[in-house]
């Protein structure tokens, strides 16, 4: 894969991002747009995976980094 991913088994990540689901001790779905150099420049914490419209946006912001 041309970008790293990352695993989270202990939960820090999604802690440190706010979107620890503390209940259900799972990630909150969302989505964190980070340029190239470590600044967050999107989130969406409401991402819903059956929504075009929510596809369409991180597309476009993606798009605003290249």
């Amino acid at each position: 894969m041309p970008y790293p991913l990352l695993s989270d088994w202990h939960k820090q990540t999604v802690k440190d991002y706010g979107v620890f689901h503390e209940k259900n001790e799972t990630a909150i779905r969302s989505v964190f747009v980070i340029n190239k150099d470590g600044i967050v420049t999107y989130v969406n914490t409401a991402f819903d995976a059956k929504k075009q419209e929510d596809y369409e946006e991180v597309f476009a912001q993606l798009e605003k980094l290249v």
